[in-house]
């Protein structure tokens, strides 16, 4: 009797531990952030009275951009100010991606205007190469 309860509760055990775990794949791949599909990359400016709109055509720009906002995202309500007004979108003609990297130096962008976020992991090089646009931060 005792080693059916106890096989009892391990089946139990494994079943939830399944169901988390399959949770945990879907969601990732539901919220993973996949920038490779774009063939153009422009950036986004408005800030007081500079108003800035470029297309990026240095190939490694666009490769390290690319990379720097490819990801899972999550759900989160950071105190970091975003902006669409200060943007990177990642099209190719048909979708597009729109990702607002933090205006302070928080190393994060949300994506669009929702309410779910990536991490960046490289901050300090993604400024250097937003700055070779005029983009520059801390912009709050």
């Amino acid at each position: 009797m005792t080693q059916t309860k106890i096989l009892i509760a391990f089946g139990c055990i494994l079943a939830v531990f399944l169901v988390i775990l399959t949770y945990e794949l879907i969601d990732r791949k539901v919220n993973y952030v996949d920038t490779s599909f774009a063939t153009e990359v422009t950036l986004k400016y408005y800030y007081i009275d500079k108003k800035t709109d470029v297309t990026i055509v240095d190939e490694n720009d666009i490769s390290f951009l690319k990379e720097a906002f490819t990801g899972v995202s999550y759900k989160d309500s950071p105190s970091c100010g975003f902006s669409l007004n200060i943007s990177v979108t990642f099209s190719d003609g048909e979708k597009s991606i729109v990702v607002c990297p933090a205006c302070d130096t928080c190393p994060i962008a949300r994506i669009g205007d929702s309410s779910r976020y990536i991490d960046i992991a490289d901050r300090d090089t993604l400024e250097t190469v937003l700055a070779k646009y005029g983009i520059t931060f801390p912009c709050v």
